[in-house]
């Protein structure tokens, strides 16, 4: 995730899941400025590729913002 420069990173897991398999994203970074949600989440997707060809199976939910959204 060092890739995105995030202010703020919470991954957590998700469903109970004793595997961290399944997580939830939330993101914070100012490289986000200008960007779709769409492309948000995909940078997402690429900073955090390796471990999805690893231990995490999915990504259950992706929130991505700018520090601007979150200050709002």
């Amino acid at each position: 995730m060092d890739a995105l420069s995030p202010t703020t990173c919470v991954v957590k897991g998700s469903y109970d899941d004793p595997n961290g398999s399944h997580i939830t994203i939330d993101v914070v970074s100012s490289m986000f400025e200008g960007k779709s949600s769409m492309r948000r989440q995909q940078m997402v997707y690429k900073a955090i590729w390796n471990e999805m060809n690893g231990p995490v199976h999915a990504v259950d939910s992706i929130v991505a913002k700018t520090p601007t959204e979150v200050e709002l």
